[in-house]
């Protein structure tokens, strides 16, 4: 198991505050740690612009795609459970695809980004605008067209998960939100987590941990962005959780210890094939795709030299997920250790801190 260079976390934090004084993140949470339960975490800056109040380690970030691995893992324990089949047709539990071109898609396809659905639909502003139900976003992507048949391509596709989270409910019975409270975040310890900010069966947040984003007003715009109540209340399916960089770092522990043998929600095999390349064993997928840019089940595998990858200082079997708020989780399982970081600065073209930030905290672990 690797160990744990106290010099290396430093110039970590040195990076972080010098970003931060600068003006942005204006807050942040980034934490690391091992199997064997050793954690180290670097907390600082304000829950908003007004800087009233100083973010704690269980303060709770909007993650934004990070959620999606917690669909795949939802989904995976009903696989787990004999409820559904990786090879199942969508439309078995979705009849709304049975008389369209989405009758090929299987629920594989939602998982590993190769269904041909769009990431977001055309009228997805619209919506957001009007306070829409997820019920309509499903509605739309029932109704949206195909970018490609289903299993061919690769791309991502944000209303595959909110496909695959409308599977689960259909299933269960439960809100996704629901499932997720009693399945993964109570059954963890993640009492800073939830997807939707009410009524799902846990206590709503406390506005005043929750971090605001680094974002533009819009004027003359309802409130419908990452900071909303409505963005929040709604439970995005593809990118609507939030949680405290204390209860990630509990569950990516946790698929560790299952990697290891130790009893948890998922059986090790299941997790393994979550977490290793998936797209090679889709026959119609180009092989040179499958090699590049690989995924798992609702994991991200890492692409080193990709700008999307997490940071060169990770092996390429080190599996991920980024976060358009100004996220990141992976997992290195070979060395046993994982990253969460957590800011309130967007994602883009000027703002790639997140891999610096990566590839420093995969350095704090040395052989």
């Amino acid at each position: 198991m690797d160990l744990y260079d106290e010099e290396a976390f430093d110039r970590l934090r040195s990076a972080v505050q010098m970003s931060h004084e600068q003006g942005s993140p204006r807050g942040f949470a980034i934490t690391t740690g091992n199997r064997e339960g050793q954690q180290s975490s670097l907390v600082g800056g304000y829950h908003d612009e007004n800087e009233s109040s100083p973010i704690e380690a269980n303060s709770s970030f909007l993650i934004a795609s990070p959620t999606k691995p917690f669909i795949a893992t939802a989904f995976m324990m009903l696989v787990q459970r004999g409820l559904v089949r990786l090879s199942d047709r969508a439309c078995k539990y979705l009849p709304e695809f049975e008389t369209s071109d989405k009758r090929s898609i299987r629920l594989i396809h939602l998982l590993t980004h190769t269904s041909g659905l769009p990431d977001m639909l055309t009228n997805n502003e619209e919506l957001r605008k009007a306070h829409a139900p997820l019920s309509e976003f499903m509605a739309g992507t029932a109704q949206a067209k195909l970018r490609f048949k289903p299993g061919t391509r690769l791309s991502y596709q944000s209303m595959g998960i909110l496909a695959l989270a409308t599977v689960i409910e259909r299933t269960t019975g439960d809100t996704i939100g629901q499932f997720l409270h009693a399945n993964i975040f109570k059954q963890l310890g993640m009492h800073h987590s939830q997807l939707g900010t009410t009524a799902n069966g846990a206590q709503p947040l406390k506005k005043q941990f929750q971090v605001q984003c680094e974002v533009e007003p819009q004027p003359g715009d309802a409130p419908w962005g990452w900071n909303s109540k409505y963005w929040r209340d709604l439970g995005a399916p593809w990118g609507g959780m939030m949680a405290s960089a204390n209860d990630l770092a509990v569950f990516l522990r946790h698929l560790l210890m299952i990697a290891a043998g130790e009893p948890g929600i998922l059986h090790p095999n299941i997790l393994k094939t979550m977490t290793t390349n998936q797209l090679v064993t889709l026959p119609h997928i180009e092989p040179s795709t499958a090699r590049s840019t690989p995924w798992g089940l609702g994991w991200q595998l890492n692409w080193p030299s990709h700008p999307r990858g997490f940071g060169s200082m990770l092996p390429p079997d080190a599996y991920g997920h980024w976060g358009a708020t100004g996220t990141l989780l992976w997992v290195d399982p070979k060395s046993e250790i994982y990253g969460v970081i957590l800011t309130s600065a967007p994602i883009g073209l000027e703002n790639r801190e997140p891999l610096t930030y990566s590839n420093l905290l995969r350095g704090v672990w040395s052989k």
